[in-house]
């Protein structure tokens, strides 16, 4: 074949990007990567209203929006089909937090885009619709199918999951990355407070949990970790979000005689910034570092063992109790169990709520009470939602108790 026919072949001749012949071959030759199709909103209206001319401005206008952003982003740009656009990023690396914001930016730019028309003589703004995928095979197929889903549901944006292999809309990520941002910027992630109680059901300490204030103005909602913290992963906020709400415990009980229990994951862990700080603040405050437990999140994989172990042992010389939480599920570690010896355990809420119902769990927990005590280390059980459940554990000989038969989590400790 020869060049001009293969220049051709690979070059939109209305627009000058590559074409979908051109994506294909990228698509073939990546390793992995992430590609976004960006499709014109009813732009056949726009043919039929003001003409073909008018629809070929369209088409140049924003093919050249989408050119300044590929050469700003790092993209490949492409003209797929008629009204259909791509963005590729080839052998990339995942940033979940610069896709969304590119996504985002995409959509409200292209809505404020003026494009004037000589046919009306007047400028319209266009809307788009995006689909997204990251995969390693079979990209502009998932790509197509999160945008169809998109059009299909009358959404702005969805995204192809290559590791569930199932389309999910990209809108709850972008709507949380947003509201993580705006609370870290204006103070809103806030410590709450769950008492524990021994079995004189006094309060001896309260469980330090995160929660998101959302202020509209009228009233403050305070959001759980559950919807937000896997999103703070992907978009590389969960270590600002932690420091803030650890930090902002360890000061509290600088100006009190509380006691706090603080939950501390393997990526915490991992942080060697919040380590070094957290160090430096128990050197400086021994008296609230005998007043603080920290809970490891026995639920989480540890990959380095010998680090974890380091953590342990440092902390508790400066008077810190160590916790494992969330025993009995998941990757319960009794080596772990004996090479850290710790002052607590926590049983698996899954485990405690169910007691009542189920001779199972009862037994499981029965036999975690038995093995933790002749090991000399204290239970907590998690969840206790009722009466019967807490009389139930209270004959087990568990040490403490939490859960909203109690009290639920709360913004002041007492």
């Amino acid at each position: 074949m020869k060049y001009e026919d293969t220049h051709l072949l690979l070059t939109d001749s209305l627009t000058y990007l590559k074409s979908r012949v051109s994506l294909v071959q990228d698509v073939l030759n990546m390793r992995i990567g992430n590609l976004i199709l960006i499709d014109i909103d009813n732009f056949n209206s726009i043919n039929n209203l003001y003409g073909m001319e008018s629809g070929d401005t369209v088409l140049i206008e924003t093919a050249n929006y989408i050119k300044q952003v590929a050469q700003e982003r790092g993209y490949e740009a492409y003209r797929v089909t008629s009204n259909e656009f791509a963005l590729l990023d080839y052998d990339a690396k995942i940033d979940f937090e610069d896709i969304y914001e590119d996504v985002q930016n995409i959509i409200e730019q292209m809505s404020k885009y003026d494009i004037y028309l000589d046919a009306i003589s007047d400028i319209i703004n266009i809307h788009v619709t995006i689909g997204f995928a990251t995969a390693e095979d079979m990209i502009l197929e998932k790509a197509s199918s999160a945008l169809q889903h998109a059009k299909k549901n009358y959404l702005k944006f969805s995204a192809y999951s290559n590791i569930t292999n199932d389309i999910k809309t990209l809108s709850n990520y972008i709507y949380w990355n947003n509201e993580i941002k705006k609370a870290i910027e204006n103070d809103n992630i806030q410590p709450f407070f769950q008492p524990i109680l021994n079995r004189d059901e006094k309060i001896i300490k309260h469980e330090v949990l995160m929660r998101l204030v959302q202020d509209n103005g009228a009233e403050k909602t305070y959001v759980s970790p559950v919807q937000f913290l896997d999103i703070s992963i992907q978009t590389k906020r969960y270590n600002e979000l932690s420091k803030i709400i650890i930090f902002k415990a360890l000061n509290m009980l600088k100006t009190s005689e509380n006691s706090f229990s603080i939950n501390f994951a393997y990526q915490d862990i991992k942080n060697k910034e919040l380590i070094h700080s957290l160090y430096r603040f128990l050197e400086e405050n021994p008296d609230v570092a005998k007043r603080c437990t920290f809970e490891i999140l026995e639920s989480e994989l540890i990959e380095d063992t010998q680090m974890l172990l380091s953590f342990i042992n440092k902390v508790r010389k400066y008077g810190v109790q160590i916790a494992i939480d969330d025993f009995g599920i998941g990757f319960s570690n009794l080596e772990m169990i004996l090479s850290s010896q710790p002052d607590i355990i926590k049983i698996d809420g899954s485990l405690v709520k169910n007691v009542d119902i189920d001779s199972k769990a009862l037994t499981l927990v029965e036999a975690i009470v038995a093995f933790s005590h002749k090991m000399g280390i204290k239970v907590v059980a998690e969840y206790v939602h009722s009466k019967e459940v807490y009389d139930i554990l209270k004959n087990t000989d568990v040490d403490m108790f939490q859960g909203y038969y109690f009290s639920k989590p709360v913004f002041t400790p007492n």
